[in-house]
C-alpha cells in the first residue's frame, strides 16, 4: 500500500497492517510483521524509527506509534482481540518505543526538517520530533464557502517547502503555516479537475498535485495556475530529477513537466519509486519503465 523511505531502511506497509524492512536495493531486511489489526493510513522514517498510524473505521480506534528500525518487530494483538478487550488502550501496537491511542482519525503524517507534522480531523495540526513531543500545535483549517467535493475539510498532504508547511485539502485549498511555531501565513484555493489525493514538493520542480481522476496538476509556485498532465490512471508516488518529474501509479509509469511528457504502460500498479526502481502492488521490485525526454 505505501513505502516509506529514508537511506538506510525502507518500510513497506501492505493492505492488511504487515511491515516490512528493507534496503536501499530492496531486499528483506527481517520478517514481515503485523504490529496492530488495523490499516496502517500513514507512516514516515525520522532518525532511527518509523512512526506510523492505524486507523480501524468499524471498531473507530486509531493509534499512532514508532518502531526502532533496527530490532526484531513482533506480530501485535488480533482483531477478534481489539474488538473483545475491554480497555482499548491495552492493545497498543506490538514492539513501538512509544505509542498513543488518538481521538481523532490522523492525516497527513509528513515528515519535515524538525521532525514530523500530521493533523487529526477537525482538532487540530501538531509537530512533533520523534521521541512524541509536541513541538507546536495549531487550529485545524477553515475553508468556509469552498467546499467544491464531497470531504473537502480533509487534509491528504502536507509539504514543506522555503516558505512554511502546507496543509493541502481534498478541495484543492492549501493553508501555509510557519514551520518554527505553527502560527498561520496564508490561506488560498488551486483551482483543480478532481479531487486532490496527495501533493509532493521539490525546491526545483514546485509541487507535484496528484488528483483522485488520474490527473496530475504542475505548480510552479502555491498562487500559480497548475498546468494538467493526463495519465492513464492514478498516480501514487513521485520525485524529481534530471530536469522533470518521474511518477508511477494505476498500470503506469510516466517522465514529464509541464511542456511535455512520455507514458510507459506497465501490467501492474506501481506504489513507490525506489532508487531505479518501482515497487508494485504485489511486492515486486520492478524497472522503471519511463525514460527522461
Amino acid at each position: 500500500m505505501r513505502v516509506d523511505q529514508s537511506k538506510r531502511v525502507n518500510v513497506l506497509s501492505g493492505c492488511s497492517g504487515e511491515l516490512l524492512r528493507i534496503d536501499s536495493n530492496g531486499n528483506p531486511l527481517h520478517e514481515p510483521v503485523t504490529p496492530f489489526p488495523a490499516n496502517i493510513s500513514g507512516g514516515v522514517v525520522i532518525g532511527e524509527s518509523w512512526i506510523g498510524t492505524w486507523v480501524d473505521q468499524e471498531l473507530r480506534e486509531a493509534r499512532m506509534a514508532a518502531l526502532s528500525l533496527d530490532g526484531k518487530w513482533e506480530d501485535g494483538g488480533s482483531r477478534q482481540h481489539l474488538r473483545e478487550v475491554s480497555d482499548a488502550e491495552v492493545l497498543m501496537p506490538a514492539s513501538s518505543t512509544w505509542s498513543r491511542r488518538l481521538d481523532a482519525e490522523p492525516m497527513a503524517l509528513t515528515r519535515v526538517t524538525k521532525g514530523a507534522v500530521f493533523a487529526t480531523l477537525n482538532r487540530g495540526v501538531y509537530m512533533i520530533n520523534e521521541f512524541a513531543e509536541e513541538l507546536w500545535r495549531a487550529p485545524y483549517p477553515e475553508w468556509l464557502g469552498r467546499q467544491k467535493f464531497q470531504y473537502s475539510d480533509t487534509l491528504v498532504s502536507c509539504t514543506e517547502c522555503a516558505d512554511g508547511i502546507s496543509l493541502w485539502s481534498r478541495s484543492g485549498a492549501v493553508t501555509l503555516l510557519d514551520a518554527e511555531d505553527g502560527s498561520f501565513i496564508s490561506s488560498h484555493v488551486v483551482p483543480l479537475t478532481g479531487p486532490l489525493a496527495g501533493v509532493k514538493y521539490s525546491e526545483v520542480g514546485g509541487s507535484f498535485l496528484m488528483l483522485e481522476n488520474g490527473d496530475v496538476g504542475l505548480l510552479d509556485n502555491l498562487h500559480s495556475i497548475p498546468q494538467l498532465v493526463k495519465t492513464p490512471g492514478p498516480v501514487f508516488d513521485t520525485r524529481f530529477s534530471d530536469g522533470g518529474w518521474h511518477w508511477t501509479g494505476w498500470r503506469h509509469d510516466g517522465f514529464g513537466d509541464a511542456w511535455k511528457s512520455q507514458i510507459v504502460q506497465r501490467r501492474d500498479v506501481g506504489i513507490a519509486l525506489l532508487g531505479d526502481s518501482v515497487i508494485t502492488n504485489d511486492g515486486r521490485l520492478d524497472l522503471f519503465r519511463a525514460q527522461s525526454l
